[in-house]
């Protein structure tokens, strides 16, 4: 790859990591959840461990996370205020991401490293995929839509912390 093409890729890359929004998460305990988030991450833990709960507001929306443990896997489902569940993210193996995210997830991380692969899903449908990009000790969450070409990987959450 030309210094040039380097040189483009980088800038879009860091440009397009600059609109994250920055979310600041707080641990929730089960009995504070509202009663339609409880039911929902009840129906949705059925048989399976939780590891926790959190709560995080979006856009001036209080959204909340059931983190379980699914077949030796994190899940997080995600639950707005009235108990509808808004996305699932599935953790998986590196070779269960589609052969085109993974072209498009290497270019992104150039000489940094991808590790915590994540599907992510609304209603059913894989909407996009999740890795933590690790370069020079930051550590970045990269988002990539399913069936894409070229290097449009986006940011879908700021850094999660820098050294």
């Amino acid at each position: 790859m030309s210094r040039a093409v380097r040189i483009v890729a980088g800038i879009a890359l860091g440009l397009l990591m600059t609109v994250a929004v920055q979310a600041k998460e707080k641990k929730v305990k089960q009995a504070n959840l509202p009663s339609a988030v409880q039911r929902t991450a009840d129906a949705e833990a059925a048989g399976n461990m939780v590891s926790g709960y959190t709560m995080d507001t979006v856009d001036g929306e209080t959204l909340y996370k059931a983190n379980l443990l699914v077949d030796g896997r994190a899940r997080v489902v995600n639950i707005a205020s009235d108990g509808s569940v808004t996305s699932v993210e599935n953790e998986i193996a590196w070779e269960g991401v589609p052969g085109d995210v993974q072209t498009t997830f290497t270019k992104a991380a150039g000489k940094g490293k991808l590790t915590e692969f994540r599907s992510v899903s609304k209603d059913g449908q894989v909407v996009s995929y999740n890795a933590l990009l690790v370069t020079k000790g930051n550590r970045d969450r990269v988002s990539v839509k399913p069936h894409t070409a070229g290097l449009d990987a986006i940011p879908s959450a700021p850094p999660v912390s820098q050294k």
